[in-house]
């Protein structure tokens, strides 16, 4: 049967009053996505954060022993752009839902390679690519809200922690960096046959120096960046660093002294580093 005109005309007039009908309202659980370097992984953790308001949350809200989204709504993912290893585990690069199973003295971590479920709706743990125990940690202060962030960042990784209430889960992330930093600066230095900027020898003096490889090669790198950029003060500083190092003194001391000189002068702001030289003076004076 066809409609008449006016009834057409009706269903027009009146449906957008349907379509806007849903009230746009604040999630209580906002989502959060974080993209980070965690050694030289780029790493995403996308999540969503409820809180506790009055709930007991571990062994009441979220019993012990059961599966658990680790996060609101949507399931919580995490991408990694090259191979690590979590608490040893090796993961491949990509991207991976993270599930729990907590405990009141571990956890169970889950690697899952299905990212596309509502929480842990339809979970088949024959998508897992891996499962490991984390010990728990109680703390004193109350973490409201869900916190998933990194901490204790360092050259070759750093550590995944879930918060929350009083408990706290730490999930080592490992990359060897050191085999693709030593190939980068063979190719880019050792056996460069163009141009090398003072940036990459800086940079490479710097992994050097902090690696404790070859201070002499480090010292040497640092002072033809120096030479190449003479306004980077920063460079001086790192150099001074080395020296003291090394108990070359005297080199220290002339190079933090460089260093805090420019920084004081410096129209575009000191980073930080007027009181790094600072320090750095106070105890090469305290050398004889």
């Amino acid at each position: 049967m066809k409609l008449s005109f006016l009834k057409i005309l009706f269903i027009f007039l009146i449906a957008p009053f349907f379509v806007n009908a849903q009230i746009n309202k604040p999630s209580l659980s906002p989502r959060i996505v974080k993209e980070l370097q965690v050694g030289l992984a780029n790493v995403t953790l996308d999540y969503g954060r409820p809180s506790t308001g009055d709930r007991q949350i571990f062994g009441a809200l979220i019993p012990y022993g059961k599966l658990w989204r680790t996060g609101a709504n949507a399931s919580t993912k995490i991408s990694i752009d090259r191979d690590v290893q979590l608490a040893k585990q090796n993961i491949p690069a990509g991207s991976y839902g993270l599930y729990t199973i907590p405990g009141e003295k571990n956890w169970t971590i889950i690697i899952h390679k299905n990212t596309k479920l509502w929480g842990a709706g339809n979970y088949n743990q024959a998508d897992d690519l891996l499962r490991f125990t984390v010990p728990t940690i109680k703390i004193k202060d109350k973490v409201e809200t869900l916190a998933i962030y990194f901490e204790r960042f360092n050259a070759n990784g750093g550590d995944l922690v879930i918060a929350w209430e009083h408990t706290k889960v730490v999930i080592p992330l490992f990359i060897d960096s050191d085999p693709i930093l030593f190939k980068e600066i063979e190719e880019k230095i050792l056996k460069a046959t163009g141009e090398i900027k003072a940036q990459t020898y800086f940079d490479a003096a710097q992994f050097y120096y902090h690696k404790g490889k070859d201070f002499d090669i480090a010292a040497e790198w640092f002072d033809k960046a120096i030479v190449m950029k003479p306004k980077a003060f920063w460079y001086k500083y790192y150099r001074a660093e080395l020296a003291y190092h090394v108990k070359d003194y005297k080199t220290a001391k002339e190079k933090a002294t460089q260093s805090l000189d420019q920084a004081k002068t410096s129209e575009s702001g000191d980073y930080g580093y007027i009181a790094k030289c600072e320090l750095l003076l106070q105890k090469i004076n305290t050398q004889k």
